[in-house]
């Protein structure tokens, strides 16, 4: 009889731990928490809004975040959520293990790899597109970035400014080598797609 394979570890549920690193920013609602990602971490982790109500309330239940009553805010709930010292203490020795590295999938990159079953054009019309969605979002992240730096002059800069500028100059910097690297691409095709060049016919000798 075969052994039995060996189980997988189950996947982390890490929405716990943006929940509570937010939180450390500062205290906010639920719907005030779903802005805060969207507008932060939401431009490299993507995050399931219909988790962070559930996670909120499992995190109050274990004492690492107390919801306080709030009058007229925004959204629903009417409690805006403080991390607390036992939160504090559950982020940092999350934030101390190693980062888990998953595997990158990443369509473009399949579709490239197959280039040679479709014409030229097929495919550089794919990198057009993705190129006008990269350079839109590169427009945000560096309207993101003249905020943090117009901050950081006025003085009314969070402590944390600099860890959030280091992610977003992350994201800058892959989105510029992404565009660089669909612009050599659409270089490469182009040559890839081009008629070979006949070899040069030499003449015939007169006798």
């Amino acid at each position: 009889m075969a052994p039995a394979a060996a189980k997988r570890p189950a996947r982390e549920n890490r929405t716990r731990w943006v929940v509570l690193g937010m939180l450390t920013a500062a205290p906010t609602t639920g719907y005030g928490l779903r802005k805060a990602i969207a507008g932060s971490v939401g431009h490299f982790w993507q995050e399931s809004f219909g988790q962070l109500y559930p996670a909120l309330r499992r995190l109050a239940a274990e004492g690492l975040v107390e919801a306080r009553a709030t009058r007229g805010g925004p959204g629903r709930g009417g409690s805006t959520y403080h991390v607390t010292p036992r939160g504090r203490v559950a982020l940092a020795a999350w934030l101390a293990r190693p980062p888990v590295l998953e595997k990158q999938r990443n369509e473009l990159l399949l579709k490239v790899f197959f280039a040679g079953a479709v014409p030229p054009e097929v495919t550089a019309r794919n990198l057009d597109g993705v190129a006008a969605k990269l350079r839109a979002e590169l427009a945000t992240l560096e309207a993101i970035g003249r905020e943090i730096d117009a901050a950081a002059v006025g003085g009314a800069r969070h402590p944390d400014a600099p860890c959030w500028r280091l992610t977003l100059d992350f994201g800058l910097s892959s989105l510029r080598m992404a565009l660089a690297w669909i612009d050599e691409a659409k270089g490469v095709l182009a040559r890839h797609g081009a008629p070979p060049a006949r070899a040069p016919r030499l003449a015939r000798r007169t006798r």
